[in-house]
Order: C-alpha cells, then sequence, then structure tokens
C-alpha cells in the first residue's frame, strides 16, 4: 500500500533538488551581476582617467580588427590576411563588430568591452569550477570557498585594470577558465555532448594565446586516464577530445602557411616572439641572464605572479595548492583539471629559459611583461581557499577569518598605493606612452590631427600604426603592408598618393633605402612637411 507519507518521501529528493538548483542559478545570477558592476565601474574610472588604452600592443590588436572591416581592398581574403601573424586571432574576430564604430575603435573601447565580458565570464566559470574542486569540503564550507575563489579574482587590483583594456590577457583567461570548467564537468557524467563541449572549449582557447597549447595537449593526457572503460572507450574519448581540441591549432598552422608559406610562421617570422627578442638585444640585453638560467627563469616568471596577484594572496595559494597535494595524492586524476590551470606558468618559464620571451618584474629597474603573471591568478585563486582547510573544528573558522583578512590587507594595500601605481598599469604607460617612440608618435599625431594629411597615404603601420587611429585617417585612406597596392610598389610613389610617412627604419625606409630609383621618385615629387625626431611627413607638390 502506498501512504501520503511514502508519495512525499518519493517526491521530496526531487523537490529538494529543484530548491538546490534554483539555489545555484540565484547564486550565479547575483555573481554575474557584481562581476558586472565591478567591470563597467572599473573601467569607467580608468576610461575617464584616460588610462585604458596605453599599451601599444592593445592599440595594435584594435588596429588589426580595424583594418579587417576598413580596407583599401574589397576581397574577402585581403580583408581576412590583415589578421597576420603572430597574434592568435579569439579576440579580433571577437572585437569586428565594434570597431565599426569610430569611438570604440580609436579609444580602444572595442577591445575593452570584449574584455570586460571576459572578466565576467571568469569570474562565472570560475566559481562553477570551485564549487565542483570543494564539493568534498564540510558543511559551510563547502558554500564560502568558491565564494572566496571568485572574490580572490575579481576583487584583484591588476584584474580590475587589465580587463579595462584591449589587451589578451582577459580573453584567454575566460577561455581557459571555462574549458578546464567544461572538462571537470565531463569527469562528473562522462557523456559524449559533455566531452565534446570540453573539447571545443579547450580549442576555443588555443585561439586566444599560446599558453592554452600546451594546456590542450595535457589535457588529451587528461581525458585516457580518466575515462570510464575499457580500453576501447579510452581510445575513443581520446581521439575524439584530441581531435577537436587541435583543431585550433590545425587551423592557426593552416593560416599561417596559407598566408606567408611556412606554418611555423607565428614562431619562427620577423614579428614572432622570437623575432622580436632578436630584434630587441640591443635595448634588452639584461635578458641575456635569463636565456638557460632554469632557477632565475622560475624566480622571475614568480616574482610576475607575485606582483600581479599580491604577495600574500599568492603565498595563501602556494599553501592551499600543498594542503590540496597532501590531502589528495592519493586521487590526484579526480581533480586533476585543476592542474592543468598550472602548466602556463611552467610555459612560461620555458620561454624565458629558450629567450623567446623577456619578463622583467622589477618597477625600480624598468616593467617588461610583467602582465604575464596574471593569467596565473586562476591557479591562486583556486587553489587559495584551500588553505582555510588546513584547520579543523573551530580552528577552521578563525582560518578563514584569518584568510579573508590577509586578501582585504593585500588588496586594500594596493588600492591605497594608487591605481596609477599599479605595475600592470605602469608597464602600459612607460612603453607604450612615456617611452621616446611613443612621445615622438603622439607629437605627430597631433600635427596631423590639427592639419589632417591628404589621403591617399603611404606608410608601413607596424611602429607607425598607432597614428592612424589617433589623428583622425582610416585604413581605407592608407596603403599599407596589408594592401595589395603595397606589394605592388615598384620604382614610382602612385600619383593618387598624396602625403608619405616614413620612419627610421621601418620597411618603407628600408625599401627607399634600397631603391635609388623610389628614393628619387620621392624627392622628385614630394616635399618634407615636417620631421618630429626620425618620423619624417611628405606631402607631393602641387603642379
Amino acid at each position: 500500500m502506498v501512504t501520503t507519507s511514502t508519495v512525499l518521501e518519493r517526491k521530496e529528493p526531487g523537490a529538494r533538488g529543484r530548491i538546490f538548483h534554483g539555489r545555484a542559478l540565484n547564486a550565479v545570477l547575483v555573481l554575474a551581476g557584481v562581476a558586472g558592476i565591478l567591470s563597467l565601474s572599473f573601467f569607467l574610472y580608468f576610461f575617464i582617467q584616460g588610462m585604458t588604452n596605453l599599451y601599444g600592443d592593445g592599440v595594435a590588436h584594435v588596429n588589426i580588427a580595424r583594418k579587417v572591416v576598413d580596407s583599401l581592398d574589397e576581397s574577402l581574403w585581403r580583408r581576412y590576411i590583415q589578421i597576420g601573424s603572430p597574434w592568435l586571432p579569439l579576440q579580433t574576430f571577437l572585437m569586428l563588430p565594434l570597431v565599426t564604430n569610430d569611438r570604440l575603435w580609436r579609444t580602444g573601447a572595442a577591445g575593452s568591452i570584449v574584455s570586460m565580458i571576459s572578466f565576467v565570464i571568469i569570474g562565472l566559470s570560475l566559481y562553477l569550477f570551485s564549487k565542483r574542486f570543494y564539493e568534498k569540503a564540510d558543511g559551510r564550507w563547502k558554500q564560502a570557498l568558491p565564494i572566496l575563489s571568485f572574490a580572490i579574482l575579481t576583487l584583484n587590483p591588476s584584474v580590475l585594470y587589465m580587463q579595462s583594456t584591449p589587451m589578451t590577457e582577459l580573453v584567454f583567461m575566460a577561455a581557459l577558465m571555462t574549458a578546464v570548467y567544461l572538462l571537470q564537468r565531463w569527469f562528473s557524467e562522462q557523456t559524449t555532448s559533455r566531452l565534446v563541449a570540453a573539447a571545443v572549449g579547450m580549442t576555443v582557447a588555443t585561439l586566444s594565446r599560446y599558453e592554452a597549447w600546451p594546456v590542450a595537449a595535457l589535457s588529451v593526457l587528461v581525458v585516457c586516464l580518466n575515462s570510464r572503460g575499457d580500453v576501447s572507450v579510452r581510445l575513443k574519448n581520446s581521439v575524439l577530445f584530441a581531435t577537436l581540441a587541435g583543431a585550433g591549432a590545425i587551423y592557426w598552422l593552416w593560416h599561417n602557411w596559407a598566408i606567408y608559406g611556412n606554418a611555423l610562421e607565428f614562431l619562427t617570422g620577423p614579428n614572432s616572439a622570437r623575432g622580436i627578442s632578436l630584434q630587441n638585444r640591443a635595448t634588452l640585453g639584461w635578458s641575456k641572464i635569463f636565456v638557460g638560467n632554469a632557477p632565475l627563469d622560475v624566480l622571475a616568471i614568480t616574482v610576475a605572479v607575485a606582483v600581479c596577484a599580491g604577495p600574500l594572496v599568492l603565498l595563501l595559494g602556494a599553501s592551499g595548492f600543498l594542503k590540496w597535494l597532501i590531502s589528495e595524492r592519493r586521487s590526484l586524476l579526480d581533480n586533476s583539471p585543476a592542474l592543468l590551470l598550472l602548466a602556463p606558468f611552467f610555459f612560461h618559464v620555458f620561454s624565458v629559459y629558450r629567450g623567446e620571451i623577456q619578463v622583467f618584474p622589477l618597477s625600480a629597474f624598468g616593467l617588461h611583461n610583467v602582465r604575464y603573471g596574471l593569467p596565473h591568478l586562476l591557479a591562486v585563486a583556486v587553489f587559495a581557499p584551500a588553505s582555510v582547510l588546513i584547520f579543523k573544528g573551530r580552528a577552521c573558522r578563525w582560518a578563514m577569518a584569518s584568510v579573508c583578512l590577509l586578501i582585504a590587507t593585500q588588496y586594500a594595500y594596493q588600492f591605497s598605493e594608487g591605481l596609477s601605481q599599479l605595475a600592470v598599469y605602469q608597464e602600459g604607460y612607460r612603453n607604450g606612452v612615456n617611452s621616446g617612440a611613443a612621445r615622438e608618435r603622439a607629437r605627430v599625431a597631433a600635427i596631423l590631427t590639427a592639419n589632417p594629411p591628404e589621403p591617399l597615404v603611404l606608410m608601413h603601420t607596424g611602429a607607425l600604426g598607432p597614428l592612424v587611429s589617433t589623428s583622425g585617417l582610416r585604413f581605407s585612406q592608407v596603403i599599407h603592408e596589408g594592401t595589395t597596392r603595397w606589394h605592388q610598389l615598384a620604382d614610382e610613389i602612385p600619383s593618387d598618393v598624396k602625403t608619405v610617412i616614413i620612419t627610421e627604419g621601418d620597411p618603407l625606409n628600408l625599401r627607399l633605402r634600397d631603391n635609388p630609383s623610389l628614393a628619387r621618385n620621392l624627392t622628385s615629387n614630394f616635399q618634407k612637411r615636417f620631421e618630429v625626431g626620425p618620423i619624417r611627413v611628405f606631402s607631393r607638390e602641387r603642379n
């Protein structure tokens, strides 16, 4: 006989499940709102202060997207190849609808909006991942620790600044954290649809920054080792995941081969990290001490993480990681996706060891790529709350209060120093605004704004690219290295070109030096309008 109480007992789990999922959804919505308010508030503050578009790389990112939509060439292929190499294309694709607006492009806000959306995605994916990561914790800590992870990341001053800029760090962090969360989600229910979602998330991450490539490779091993079933099931899952997760890298190899005839152009070409490193050896001579010096390289990246995360927060992350490693040593595979968040650290160490990137995070001697420490805050935010679990019983409650106090103290100190003193801001300001080359470009842009150059303009938009967005020009008015007409340039400057802008050592300057006929054509038909440092602006003489 089925009684009323029996029916209620049978319905109760479902009711509780609905209540639980409803509360979980409400928590996600609340956190999304908090992240959105933080993002918009700090963007507006930095934007009003003129602090959002200082990085030269950030200006270049937005300009690349603008070149795709604002081109002298009408063909889709010519527009597509503006993406170029070596920067991966995810951020460019995401900015395309935004850079069509002149103000969003010229101010860099098109890239900032993408970073701001990424900031919200990071916060939510980190929270959802941490909920699964700490699901074995006791009582209230099961709910509190994921929120602490969320707070560590979303209240970090360096993150709040970088999410206001058109840089790629936040896009990468969002893609990586989402991919790792989707992979952890597949662990609990190993369906094909969840595996496909995780693989697609991983291939999106590989199109954001190269730090995701070793993560994608290691994630194939994680899938293989954690697949439930016999050898055939493991093989099937591994092949499916590897095929989808590797699609992004394969596409990028094709992209480089199709445009440059070299699939590894992004790695070995003149504009690659390695190529830039070789070009900058004269000014970055100090970087030689890091090449082949593994202990020093580990120290450099660790200091960069400490600068971005805060040394106290980094210590909490390290202690939490050790606690987790010891307590979960017999079941590391169950949470192996969390270990994937550590892979970018070793990728950066290896890159510095090889001399392919330079990282110098000490403000007193100059800042170079200190922002590379920022993505490692994901691992810090995941593991730091575990430091609370070192203690038991009532001591755990005191530990939670102490951890929150340490984090608040660290962030309060960074805020009290002034947001303009953040290393990630100072890096952009010193190298993108206050350097000699940047000041010279700003002076040229001011002159061109007051006295607009007559198009068409012939110029190489590598070092001089910022002049286009800051002087009122458009890329559709410029014959630059991404256009067909640039490559058709022979012994004469086209008759419809009215202005030529050259800077010492750029490809146009070198072409004029190596081609006397072209140089004579310039001197015969153009007169120097003005000169600022190494930058010279010529106007066509009127007949």
